[in-house]
């Protein structure tokens, strides 16, 4: 007997507790607290904010035919070759070693204080006799 009281009572404890979380955006202390973000969740989880499928746009067909995308591809890799064309003629990117020895090169110039380090096009000019001095 007193074992299905305890049932009982739990069973009816559950179904209060149950009842409290039923709704519980319509507690004006939480919806106060509450974020955004969980405002929309509880929306959500009501089963609103979802758009009626009538309310859904309807897709809408292609306006451009294949012949048209055809001579838009060609036109693309007409101007890719042309880009490439360019490249090729500025000369072939130079190596990462190449680099960091004209970059030592560089450093090395300006550290000797020299007035005319060269660029890539032009190397700098034979190292000068005597290097000037700081100060003067």
């Amino acid at each position: 007997m007193l074992r299905q009281m305890a049932i009982i009572a739990a069973g009816i404890s559950g179904v209060a507790l149950l009842g409290g979380c039923a709704d519980i955006m319509q507690q004006q202390a939480i919806s106060q607290i509450s974020p955004d973000w969980f405002e929309q969740k509880a929306i959500e989880v009501k089963g609103e904010g979802y758009p009626e499928l009538s309310e859904i746009p309807q897709t809408r067909a292609i306006s451009s035919t294949r012949v048209q995308s055809d001579r838009q591809a060609a036109a693309l890799k007409n101007q890719a070759a042309q880009m490439e064309a360019a490249l090729n003629a500025q000369g072939a990117i130079s190596s990462d070693e190449d680099v960091r020895a004209r970059a030592a090169q560089w450093r090395a110039c300006v550290e000797e204080r020299k007035a005319d380090c060269g660029t890539p096009d032009k190397p700098a000019p034979a190292a000068a006799t005597t290097p000037v001095k700081p100060g003067r």
